[in-house]
């Protein structure tokens, strides 16, 4: 296994070579076991120089320490640890766990500033590339710029607390002087001077930002389409077998996901198939994607002729364990050796799809011409979403790939040739002792007035999801051509 590499940037203090800090640093490198290099840079002008250096480090992790190191030299090995660890791209110090700089300065560039009084960043080799080769400022404005950047092109970023020295350096920028970098940032992007980040994998609009963090990845918002997405995600599609096994599992286990009871799952399914029964004759034949417990699936299956797949073989099993024709298979890798379908349904599945376009385009496949599309997700335009959106957002990002907006879906489904013929609010039911549980955790100031009225509902009891129901068929024609947009530029991830 070999050590870790570590390139460590000390600018020059007032024209001088740093020699304290140099020693200090080097003392303390060679007690990590780290592969190390430092390199000196010239104070002023300041970005150029930083620029400069990037582009002669070859470390794994590149480290930027202030000159006068006020504070602890141990945090650097802090900083290239969680880098190195792939805890984040970026880790910063900062002396306070508050957020720094003023509201209006956030609200400018980032949530998420780095600390005037201290100068300590460590950057994974790509992260410092990327983000030096973008930068454009050559005063101590480029501080601003490497963590707007960062947040510009999806880094995950990480603040390290350290306890400074009672002689720390001046700021680096402040009030007025951060405001007036800031702008020279915000006006430099719009004239679009920088490299600009990969476009939403849903409209294909390239402003994007990152909206927050959860663990092991970044969150991205698109401000046109109003879509909430994951920055980095494997398709795992293409990697799913095909099981054409009809036969029932001994010692099938229910999967482990489904957190209700069945006596909701089965009324949320009625309701859904009351949904169907609207749009189709009988002995219509119907696709579910995602057949989870197989609640819906038992069901259609005696009105409809019925098909299931999902790419999780324990859901798989336990569906095929109710006498449903179900495979273990992606929408990608399923083979239709029947007739086309009538209708296919997408129940909060359409999130956990990497690419909405091939999706789209496959189900246009798989229908006959006429056949309607039923599909649920959850809307990010929607009041519900709006207010508890980014509480839960790593709740939310648990499972699915990209949230979309009703807006988004509207659009996505006409340019993929579809006619909408219904949209509106989904409800789902749901037990009690979720709900009791769900509002003690979320809402506890309103929970006591809650469980009095719960206890006069029927259990278990119809609630919004915040999330919107569509119908649409599918009409002649060709779709719009997605994959000539997207040769142009990549979507999502670096």
């Amino acid at each position: 296994m070999s050590a870790t590499s570590v390139t460590v940037i000390v600018p020059k203090g007032g024209g001088a070579e740093p020699r304290a800090a140099l020693d200090v640093v080097a003392s303390y490198m060679e007690t990590t076991g780290f592969t190390f290099e430092i390199i000196t840079a010239d104070p002023e002008p300041f970005g150029p120089a930083m620029r400069r250096a990037v582009s002669e480090a070859t470390g794994s992790v590149i480290v930027l320490v202030d000159p006068e190191l006020p504070y602890p030299v141990s945090a650097i090995g802090d900083a290239v640890a969680m880098v190195e660890s792939g805890t984040t791209d970026v880790a910063r110090a900062t002396t306070s766990r508050l957020r720094q700089g003023s509201p209006f300065l956030r609200w400018l560039l980032v949530e998420e500033l780095p600390d005037p009084a201290i100068f300590l960043v460590a950057l994974s080799s790509s992260a410092a590339k990327t983000i030096a080769g973008e930068s454009r400022l050559v005063d101590r404005g480029c501080e601003l710029e490497f963590a707007f950047l960062a947040n510009k092109y999806g880094f995950r970023t990480e603040n390290i607390v350290v306890q400074p020295s009672e002689h720390g350096r001046s700021r680096s920028f402040g009030a007025a002087g951060g405001i007036a970098a800031a702008l020279k940032i915000r006006l430099a992007n719009r004239r679009n001077v920088y490299r600009p980040a990969r476009r939403c994998p849903v409209c294909f609009s390239p402003e994007v930002f990152s909206c927050g963090q959860i663990p092991g990845n970044v969150v991205r918002a698109c401000r046109r389409c109003k879509c909430r997405y994951l920055n980095q995600f494997a398709d795992l599609e293409g990697s799913q077998p095909v099981r054409r096994v009809i036969r029932a599992h001994r010692a099938v286990t229910q999967p482990s996901y489904e957190s209700h009871s069945p006596p909701a799952r089965e009324r949320t399914s009625m309701r859904r198939l009351n949904w169907v029964r609207r749009q189709l004759p009988a002995r219509a034949r119907v696709l579910e994607v995602g057949v989870r417990d197989g609640s819906f699936g038992a069901a259609a299956s005696s009105e409809y002729e019925y098909v299931g797949i999902d790419p999780a073989a324990a859901a798989a099993r336990h569906a095929r364990s109710r006498g449903l024709e179900v495979y273990c298979a992606s929408l990608s890798t399923f083979v239709n050796t029947g007739p086309s379908f009538d209708a296919i349904t997408l129940f909060h599945v359409f999130e956990n799809m990497t690419d909405p376009h091939d999706a789209l385009e496959r189900i246009k496949d798989l229908l006959k011409p006429g056949g309607v599309l039923f599909l649920s997700a959850l809307d990010t335009e929607g009041l519900l979403y709006l207010l508890s959106g980014r509480k839960l957002m790593a709740q939310n990002f648990r499972t699915h790939l990209i949230l979309y907006s009703r807006s988004a879906l509207i659009e996505l489904l006409e340019h993929s040739g579809f006619e909408i013929i219904d949209i509106g609010p989904d409800f789902e039911y749901r037990d009690q002792k979720f709900l009791r549980h769900w509002l003690s955790s979320h809402h506890p100031y309103i929970a006591p007035i809650a469980r009095l009225v719960l206890r006069g509902l029927p259990d278990p009891t119809i609630v919004t999801t915040g999330s919107i129901r569509i119908i649409a068929r599918r009409r002649s024609g060709p779709p719009l051509n997605a994959r000539t947009i997207r040769s142009a530029e990549p979507t999502h991830a670096r």
